[in-house]
Parts: structure tokens; C-alpha cells; sequence
């Protein structure tokens, strides 16, 4: 094989590579969807705040206390939640209440 065939072997098989990279599918996790947070979240007890005095949302098993919270999203709570997989300084992180209430809730 002489040098110009190898140089194209080369280019081709450069080329191929960076086809295959930019046609291979693009996967975004959907964090405005419950189910993208429930694939790993479903079985998560749910256990009270750590703030005494802040009332539970949720239901050991994942529902939540309070109806009105059900029309929205786990992410519109949980904004802190910008990436999966999460990294590990959010791990305890709490819901800032005050983004929907004037104040956070009390029991």
C-alpha cells in the first residue's frame, strides 16, 4: 500500500469515527418528567424533614400530604436537582418552600 492510499484509508476512517459520534442519538434526562426521578427514586422512603417544625410533604410510600402539591413537578420543588447523575453535595439538600409560599410552611 503506498503512502497517498494509506493517507486516504486514514482520512476515511477518521471520517467514519466522527460520523458515527455526531449521528450516535443524544440522550437528555427530562427533569420537568416524574418518572425520569422515579426510575430511582420509586422505592426512596420518605422520611420527615429535618427541621422539626416544617410539616412532611410527602407519604412514606411517595405521595404527598397535601393534595395540592400533586400538579407539580419533583424538579419544581427540588430545583437544587440540575443533573443526573446528581453530584454529591445536593444528597441532603432541603426544599426551599419560599420559592411558591410567602413563608415556609410550619406545623
Amino acid at each position: 500500500m503506498n503512502l497517498s492510499a494509506r493517507f486516504l484509508l486514514f482520512i476515511a476512517i477518521i471520517l467514519a469515527v466522527a460520523a458515527l459520534g455526531v449521528a450516535g442519538p443524544v440522550v437528555a434526562e427530562d427533569l420537568s418528567d416524574n418518572e425520569t426521578c422515579l426510575e430511582c427514586h420509586a422505592d426512596t422512603e420518605r422520611g420527615p424533614p429535618k427541621n422539626p417544625d416544617r410539616p412532611q410533604v410527602h407519604t412514606p410510600e411517595g405521595g404527598f400530604f397535601v393534595e395540592d402539591h400533586e400538579m407539580w413537578s419533583c424538579n419544581d420543588c427540588h430545583t437544587y436537582i440540575t443533573e443526573i447523575p446528581h453530584p454529591e453535595e445536593v444528597l441532603g439538600s432541603e426544599v426551599d418552600c419560599t420559592n411558591c409560599h410567602d413563608e415556609a410552611p410550619t406545623k
